[in-house]
C-alpha cells in the first residue's frame, strides 16, 4: 500500500512544471528554468528552505553518544521537487518546493557513500556514484540495485577511471564526467558506451567539476568554480559560455 502512494503521489509532482523562479533565484543559471528540467541546488537555498536534516547518534572516543545533523552532500531538482543526499546517509529524501518531505528513495544494501546522483523521475531509477568506486549503480526508488554501467579499466575507452558527476540528457542518455582522463563519456540507458567529449589536444585541460542540465547538458568548473561550457550535441563539443 505504501508502494502504490508514493508512486501516484511522485508522478503527479513531477508532471506539474517547474519551479517559480522565486524559490530558487538564489541559484539561478545562465538557462531559465522551463528550458532546464533539473539544476542543482546550493546550501544556501537549501538552509532557506528550512529542511529538516536527518540525525545520527555515533560514539564518542569517551564512550559518550552524540547526536549528529548531517549535512547535505549533493542536492538536485527534477521538476518541482527535490532530491537530496546528506552525508553518510542510507537514502535520498524527496521534498516539494516549500520543503516538506515526501518521501525517499532507499539505496541499495552495501551501496556506501554516495558522491553524486541523477535521477529519471519517470521510470523512477537512480543513478548513483559512489566515492572510491568505478563504476555507476542503477537502483530503483524502492532500493533495488538493477545493476551497473562501466568498470575500471583505462585500455578501453567504454572504462571508467574515477567518475565524478552525472547527469541524463534529454534522451535517456548518461553523461559521466571522468577525472581520470578529463573527460565525459556518454553511454545510453543499457550501459551501451556511446561516444567521449571534454578533452582538448593543443591548449591546456580546462578543470571540469560537475555537469548538470537535462535539454542542454552543462558542465561547471574552472579553478574558481566560475566557470561553464554548453555541450554542443550537433558536433559532439563544448562550448565556453563565458
Amino acid at each position: 500500500m505504501e508502494r502504490r502512494t508514493f508512486l501516484k503521489s511522485g508522478s503527479l509532482l513531477c508532471a506539474s512544471g517547474v519551479l517559480p523562479v522565486s524559490a530558487f533565484a538564489a541559484n539561478a543559471s545562465t538557462f531559465t528554468f522551463s528550458e532546464q528540467d533539473t539544476q542543482r541546488v546550493d546550501a544556501s537555498t537549501l538552509d532557506k528552505l528550512g529542511l529538516t536534516a536527518p540525525k545520527m547518534s555515533v560514539q564518542a572516543p569517551s564512550g559518550e553518544q552524540i547526536t549528529l545533523t548531517l549535512k547535505p552532500s549533493v542536492s538536485r531538482r527534477y521538476g518541482d521537487l527535490l532530491y537530496v543526499y546528506f552525508e553518510m546517509g542510507k537514502e535520498i529524501a524527496v521534498f516539494d518546493i516549500d520543503g516538506n518531505q515526501q518521501g525517499a528513495i532507499t539505496l541499495p544494501d552495501g551501496v556506501g557513500l554516495v558522491g553524486d546522483f541523477a535521477i529519471e523521475p519517470s521510470q523512477q531509477l537512480v543513478y548513483l556514484i559512489e566515492h572510491g568506486h568505478h563504476h555507476i549503480t542503477v537502483a530503483s526508488f524502492y532500493g533495488e540495485k538493477l545493476g551497473q554501467i562501466g568498470e575500471f579499466g583505462i585500455d578501453v575507452v567504454e572504462q571508467l577511471n574515477g567518475p565524478k558527476s552525472i547527469t541524463l540528457d534529454a534522451d535517456g542518455h548518461l553523461h559521466i564526467l571522468e577525472m581520470g582522463t578529463y573527460s565525459i563519456k556518454v553511454f545510453n540507458n543499457n550501459g551501451a558506451f556511446l561516444y567521449s567529449y571534454g578533452q582538448t589536444r593543443f591548449t591546456k585541460q580546462p578543470v571540469y567539476k560537475s555537469l548538470d542540465g537535462t535539454q542542454h547538458v552543462v558542465v561547471s568548473g574552472g579553478l574558481l568554480g566560475d566557470r561553464k561550457w554548453i555541450f554542443r550535441k550537433e558536433v559532439r563539443k563544448l562550448t565556453a559560455l563565458n
